[in-house]
């Protein structure tokens, strides 16, 4: 008897180890469900993506599907910083949000982490259909980039147009944009600004916009209730030349030689291919007038960066673009009507037009350096929104730094007498 209960006992714990090596093994690192925002009801064949903040060339993104209950596993998960992403034919994808934060969209995963009830609810999409003709009223053709496009407000109460949905039309030209949320939308061909804009097997068509216009202004807008479906839209084309635009980057001197150079169309979408001659072509641009940002690089540092106009009219382009070197940042924070203070520790950032951004905490005797600023316009922003806080004023060379009139960096220009007023808004 001692000897099969012995055994038994073995038996037992070997099962139980191997129950639990199980259940290690198949919990998974992520787990949610995915409904309908309507009625709750669940959401089959939806597919859940984790997609990286960094995409390089044909990224492979993990991947799950729903069951028929709607919910979904991801077994294992690759370390990384990743948006977690649901879509569904014939719904609105949506991006899980673990708060209402700026980073809330991001989630970091390494072996330890383990989500639960990463759910969604999923909003049925809006749909636009229409058709794009030429100016004999025939179908366009086939290939024709249309996108819908709505208005987004930024901090400082400006408007930037934000493309949510895009197609490509058909050979009878016609065209259906879907996946949109409830809002209202304008329309457009070969846009906004080159956006998506293809050519097809003729050649170019110009931007234009529902209500056959060549901007926002004046086009038509279509407003959208969830679900709906919106007929009819119909423009009209004229066929256009495009040119190339030849880049001759150079600089900054005195520095580290740079190995690359980035290319930017301020308020305009396009590609650039480098030769190896050392110039940067810009491929199928239209008739305009045009602001070129180059930014150099050495390894992974940014060693300086030019600006530049031109006009592309009838013929290719050849640009000559002169880069300067990094400048400094530097000053004071103070609160108005308390000379002293204590500051420490809030954060100043300086943004320019072109998109660069830094940000520094002030340190204890109330003084902030940013280092390596490019040249440029810069705006400079409080961070961190604290809640009794707010920024009042800022003076840089005794000039009042405003939206309207930013501050300018030349080539390695170190200005150090910034001076940051906050004001106190409350307890």
């Amino acid at each position: 008897m001692f000897f099969y209960r012995q055994q038994g006992s073995v038996l037992f714990l070997t099962f139980m180890l191997g129950l639990a090596t199980q259940a290690q093994v198949l919990d998974p690192q992520i787990a949610g469900r995915v409904v309908r925002a309507d009625n709750g009801m669940p959401v089959q064949d939806a597919t859940i993506q984790l997609l990286p903040i960094t995409i390089i060339g044909r990224a492979q993104f993990q991947t799950a599907k729903t069951d028929r209950d709607g919910e979904y596993h991801f077994q294992s998960v690759r370390d990384g910083v990743f948006l977690i992403e649901a879509s569904a034919e014939g719904f609105v994808r949506q991006t899980h949000r673990r708060d209402d934060s700026p980073e809330g969209e991001f989630q970091s995963f390494d072996s330890s982490t383990r989500l639960r009830g990463v759910d969604f609810q999923l909003k049925r999409e809006a749909v636009i259909r229409g058709v794009v003709t030429n100016i004999e009223g025939k179908p366009a053709g086939s290939d024709v980039a249309v996108a819908a496009v709505r208005k987004e407000k930024l901090h400082d109460e400006s408007e930037r147009l934000v493309p949510e949905s895009q197609a490509k039309t058909d050979v009878s030209g016609q065209f259906v944009l879907r996946g949109l949320p409830a809002g209202s939308y304008f329309v457009c061909v070969n846009g906004p600004d080159g956006y998506n804009a293809a050519r097809n097997t003729v050649g170019w068509y110009r931007e234009t916009w529902y209500g056959n216009v060549p901007s926002k202004e004046g086009a038509i807008e279509v407003p959208l209730k969830e679900g709906q479906e919106q007929g009819g839209v119909r423009i009209t084309v004229e066929r256009e030349q495009r040119h190339r635009v030849v880049v001759w980057p150079s600089g900054p001197e005195g520095g580290p030689k740079p190995d690359r150079y980035d290319l930017i169309l301020t308020k305009r979408n396009h590609s650039s291919i480098q030769q190896a001659d050392g110039s940067y072509v810009i491929p199928d641009m239209p008739a305009g007038h045009y602001t070129l940002v180059s930014t150099a690089w050495s390894g992974v540092q940014y060693v300086g960066q030019g600006e530049t106009s031109f006009d592309v009219s009838n013929s290719d382009v050849s640009v000559q673009l002169q880069l300067g070197g990094l400048g400094e940042i530097g000053g004071s924070v103070k609160v108005e009507g308390i000379p002293d203070a204590v500051v420490s520790g809030v954060i100043i950032s300086i943004e320019s037009d072109e998109g660069a951004a830094q940000a520094r905490h002030v340190d204890a005797g109330g003084r902030f350096t940013f280092d390596r600023v490019l040249p440029g316009k810069y705006l400079f922003r409080l961070l961190g929104e604290p809640s009794n806080i707010a920024l009042r004023s800022v003076r840089c060379g005794g000039a009042q730094v405003t939206k309207d009139s930013s501050l300018r960096v030349g080539d390695r220009q170190i200005i150090m007498d910034c001076e940051v007023v906050l004001v106190r808004t409350g307890s």
